[in-house]
């Protein structure tokens, strides 16, 4: 199987047909045929509203919208809301994937665009979202990479229309801030995952990737890597209890420093009961320890039922290229310090994050975890689509 797809990703796309007018065309017929859509639930969201962030939030209070999940035949929007790729030619490589899988896409118009540091200006980003979010083709929005810039366009966001067309959408790192924002506003569930150039890279993360967006039962029980994988593995070892208890809870997260972003803001995060997952990147453990700090001061963590930590991928002293104090703990001492004697479980390992080998995590979703001196058991409990 593994062969068959590499053979099949031999012919790059020439580079002037990604920006020829003829080739919008051209990319969105690659694909293969489309099988026939199941049907799916309604979704209700109460009386007709107005454009107003506060009353989609509270038509929503009690129950979440979830997504069709994707089938072969669908479509995916893939849009820039962040920062512009290094490279263009990696997103040859995921229309190929995405055949592969028997997806079709659509651009953002303004996908190739580049305004400092940003995928092209704030209005422009924001257009091609709203684009793709509003076609009724486009069953899933692809965030072509992370970087910088997403939290510039919350306050922009139409909610209203996000709530009323459910969509899929994957992101990490600085899409942070749009998956918290949309869930929060809206109730829908978003997932935090692999992006464009992501979703292929390794076995663990492709698998995982598939199941919670191409499945509408719920993921159930995670597992780590096989245990061949383990000699190989990134980051630090799996699972390390840093305090023991059990906790049920709705699943939100994602990496700390966009989460540090949007406090003091009407997007930062809620943990109240819920299990709050957590990463970064390039982060000295003293840096993790002020983000840490300052959601402890906001009573973030002690409000949480459960913390899991995944992988905080060069944030060991030294690793981030970064100016470093000459002292410094590691992050593993940064962790326990400030976790272990909250009065709740937490947990430091898992695969997820900004390594190559991650699951797929769903904000709003009730999930469980047991951690115990025999071990960790974290289970996605209830469905993220339908």
């Amino acid at each position: 199987m593994a062969d068959s797809i590499i053979q099949s990703l031999h012919h790059p796309i020439p580079r002037r047909q990604l920006f020829s007018g003829a080739a919008s065309a051209f990319l969105f017929g690659m694909a293969v045929e489309a099988h026939a859509q199941d049907n799916f639930e309604a979704h209700n969201l109460g009386s007709k509203s107005k454009s107003n962030d506060k009353k989609i939030a509270t038509e929503n209070a009690s129950g979440i919208i979830r997504a069709k999940h994707l089938v072969k035949g669908d479509t995916v929007g893939i849009c820039a809301p962040a920062s512009p790729l290094e490279n263009e030619s990696e997103i040859e490589y995921t229309f190929k994937w995405l055949k592969q899988i028997g997806l079709k896409y659509k651009l953002g118009k303004h996908l190739f665009d580049s305004y400092s540091d940003f995928a092209g200006k704030d209005e422009d980003r924001l257009a091609d979202f709203h684009s793709l979010w509003a076609d009724p083709e486009v069953a899933a929005v692809m965030p072509m990479r992370g970087g910088n810039g997403a939290a510039r366009l919350l306050p922009h966001l139409d909610y209203e229309m996000i709530a009323k067309n459910p969509k899929i959408i994957v992101g990490y790192s600085d899409i942070t801030s749009f998956l918290i924002a949309i869930h929060q506003k809206t109730g829908l569930v978003t997932f935090h995952g692999p992006m464009m150039g992501g979703f292929f890279e390794g076995d663990y993360t492709y698998s995982n990737y598939l199941k919670a967006v191409m499945d509408n039962k719920p993921i159930g029980v995670v597992a780590d890597q096989r245990h061949k994988d383990f000699f190989h593995t990134e980051g630090p070892p799996t699972r390390v209890v840093l305090a023991q208890g059990s906790a049920r809870g709705k699943l939100t997260g994602g990496c700390m420093t966009l989460i540090r972003q949007m406090m003091g803001t009407p997007y930062e995060i809620e943990t109240d009961g819920k299990i709050l997952f957590l990463e970064d990147l390039d982060a000295e453990p003293h840096e993790i320890d002020r983000m840490l700090y300052q959601l402890h001061l906001a009573g973030k963590l002690e409000k949480a039922a459960g913390i899991i930590i995944g992988e905080c991928t060069n944030c060991a002293p030294g690793k981030s290229g970064r100016n470093i104090f000459p002292l410094n703990f590691s992050l593993d001492r940064i962790l326990e310090q400030r976790l272990a004697n909250l009065g709740i479980p937490v947990v430091y390992g898992l695969r997820f994050g900004h390594s190559k080998e991650k699951f797929t995590v769903p904000l709003g979703v009730m999930a469980s975890l047991e951690a115990s001196d025999k071990g960790v058991k974290f289970k996605i409990e209830e469905r993220a689509t339908i």
